[in-house]
């Protein structure tokens, strides 16, 4: 497997999150947002109306005469979408690799809409199947690293590859 900064700092965060701790890297909001939480430090999250319909939200508490334009916010909207699906892939490929183990828990209660979410947040619902798939693979399961990870890491620590 060839680890790019990209893949380093997903399987870091990865890491991070089994052993319990928070990372402040680059890719740092999209994992947060997988958690479906809604927190005014968060500048987007992902929420599932359905186990098949996500929706992104944007935090944006500006009154509405002062949002950006439409067309400014579904641009917004797009690269993080597209962020998140190479996110989304490259989890994948290390599924496949056998680096991680995916569980799927046997609850998967997500956290409620906040009151009044419509005064602090705005709502994008335009996702591809495959990027609604992948939200609700990344979104739904516990990502658990395997030994050959840890093993990898190690391996690559010993290099300073890793920060």
């Amino acid at each position: 497997m060839l680890l790019n900064t990209f893949k380093k700092d997903i399987i870091n965060q990865l890491a991070a999150i089994d052993e319990g701790r928070i990372l402040n890297n680059p890719l740092a909001p999209y994992f947060r947002a997988f958690t479906g939480a809604f927190d005014p430090r968060m500048p987007f999250t992902f929420y599932f109306e359905l186990k098949n319909k996500p929706l992104l939200f944007i935090f944006d508490a500006k009154p509405n005469e002062d949002r950006s334009r439409r067309t400014v916010f579904v641009e917004h909207c797009e690269r993080i979408c597209e962020n998140t699906l190479r996110i989304i892939n490259a989890i994948q490929e290390l599924t496949d690799g056998g680096y991680l183990r995916v569980d799927t828990p046997a609850s998967n209660k997500r956290p409620p809409l906040p009151p009044n979410w419509d005064t602090c947040w705005r709502k994008y619902t335009h996702f591809s199947p495959y990027l609604i798939e992948g939200l609700a693979f990344v979104c739904f399961s516990r990502l658990t690293p395997t030994q050959k990870l840890c093993d990898m890491r190690q391996k690559v620590d010993a290099h300073s590859v890793f920060p």
